[in-house]
């Protein structure tokens, strides 16, 4: 049996191995997480390791068969959008009686990242909130990717496991520091490919016609059969979706809003992994999810890269600027707009999305990681087809709710890239409609807010069913405009 020496921030460990394996799996059999975002399937380039003697390889391409040092990259915390709930106060039920330490924890779970919010159920507010990445990433940025990755019964498991321990890890390391708290409720708002996967329910038929779920309403489990550890049994929410791909997350987004009375109609706007939106109006709610791929995380970008240290996350004629001031390594996806936006503005690209040569951002001298950071023809066309699903989704939305862009009261960018997104930047690429009679709000993590409604008031399960009740879901695949609109919007 040969061996691995792993070298990670200046430590060394050793893992024995059989040959016959990729290196990539390997490694991930050992539980030692490596970003994976196309599913180990040589496509998306992020999986390179240094092997000593070989050079910078990708793992899921590469088969060892000796003793091999490898050098995986220090670890890093993502920059994951969680304070904007801070300083809110939810109310509580006014007939309830709580004890000092009694908390309920609130879990928005994402397909890129993972946010705790535990509620402090005698003040009302928010004590503790901590977002991690979402552990599954190593085995596909995107649900379709993971769904795929389920077809063996062994492959859901390790993915309900590796979310039950990101969750037991959260609780853990809470109660050592508050060894008092007494947990009473946890709710988790999520897609609903997500609630599948800590549900253990394989979420293959997502992804086969006629893509209906095994279930989307809500569920109460006992937290031990989900393999959940707490102090006694506690129950755990999982909040109900619309449908495959309009999880419980956007249905508690949209549900924990309380817009203006001047805003009675809106567009809700969740442009992350999966790209879901709404058209919400005072009688009816339209949504629908688009096919935006991976590209604003960063999966199918040459050069992109999580919200980390390091990522270029504003750009503009007077240069970049990056995640914790660090030397830029990549490219994450409020940056990648505003480089776009830059490039169109400047000439470089036409309206076409034609680019001639790679767009140097960072030479090898000015990087952190030895290596240019660029923007290659392939990341525009990539920007095009994301972009053009996401204009494509919302503007036949207005159309089954027969509204035009300029008759919305606002625009709501829920999620942590909605947040930092510049809305000049988007305007200026096509990414979204535009009008200076629309205003275009920030709200930040919306699912996270709707787990928080949840956990700590019943009365919020009202506002979900109330908001199911309206909600109509558009299957863009079977509108006989999408292909011509989704040509037509690939132009900047």
């Amino acid at each position: 049996m040969s061996i691995i020496f792993i070298h990670q921030q200046g430590k060394v460990y050793k893992i024995n191995y059989k040959t016959g394996e990729s290196l990539l799996k390997i490694l991930q059999d050992k539980d030692i997480v490596i970003a994976a975002p196309c599913g180990g399937k040589g496509t998306c380039g992020k999986c390179k390791l240094n092997v000593d003697g070989e050079g910078e390889v990708l793992a899921c391409c590469y088969y060892p068969n000796t003793d091999i040092h490898v050098h995986l990259p220090d670890t890093q915390e993502a920059h994951i959008l969680s304070s904007n709930l801070a300083k809110h106060e939810f109310k509580i039920e006014k007939q309830a009686t709580y004890a000092f330490k009694e908390y309920g924890l609130a879990i928005d779970i994402g397909t890129t990242s993972v946010v705790f919010y535990w509620v402090n159920y005698l003040s009302g507010k928010i004590d503790r909130i901590q977002g991690i990445e979402n552990p599954q990433v190593q085995f596909g940025a995107d649900v379709i990717t993971r769904i795929n990755y389920c077809s063996k019964e062994e492959s859901l498991l390790k993915l309900q496991m590796l979310i039950v321990g990101a969750i037991n890890n959260e609780i853990s390391e809470y109660l050592k520091e508050q060894p008092a708290v007494i947990l009473k409720k946890i709710s988790v708002a999520a897609n609903t490919c997500m609630l599948h996967l800590l549900n253990g329910v394989n979420p293959m038929p997502m992804a086969l016609a006629p893509f209906i779920p095994p279930f989307i309403h809500s569920k109460e489990l006992v937290s031990s059969t989900l393999g959940i550890r707490t102090k006694n049994d506690v129950m755990i929410h999982l909040l109900p979706s619309a449908s495959a791909f309009v999880g419980a997350d956007i249905v508690a987004g949209i549900s924990s809003l309380n817009p203006p009375e001047n805003s009675k109609n809106y567009l809700f706007l969740d442009i992350g992994t999966n790209g879901e939106m709404a058209v919400v109006t005072p009688n009816k709610i339209y949504a629908c999810a688009t096919a935006a791929g991976p590209a604003f995380e960063g999966a199918t970008i040459e050069c992109g890269m999580g919200a980390f240290e390091g990522a270029i996350s504003v750009y503009n004629k007077k240069g970049y600027q990056t995640i914790g001031n660090k030397l830029p390594i990549g490219i994450c996806g409020s940056g990648l707009i505003d480089i776009m936006a830059y490039l169109l503005e400047e000439g470089h690209v036409g309206t076409d999305g034609n680019l001639n040569e790679d767009f140097i951002l960072a030479s090898t001298a000015e990087s952190g990681s030895k290596h240019p950071v660029c923007i290659t023809p392939r990341d525009i066309r990539e920007v095009q087809l994301a972009k053009s699903a996401i204009f494509t989704g919302v503007k036949l939305l207005l159309q089954e709710a027969n509204l035009s862009y300029e008759q919305l009261d606002s625009v709501y960018l829920a999620g942590g890239f909605g947040n930092y997104m510049n809305p000049d930047s988007a305007l200026r690429i096509g990414l979204i409609p535009g009008s200076e009679k629309v205003p275009i709000v920030p709200v930040g993590n919306t699912s996270g807010a709707g787990a928080v409604l949840h956990v700590s008031n019943s009365k919020f399960t009202d506002k979900l069913e109330d908001t199911l009740a309206k909600m109509k879901i558009i299957d863009l695949s079977a509108h006989p405009d999408f292909e011509l609109e989704f040509a037509m919007n690939m132009y900047f």
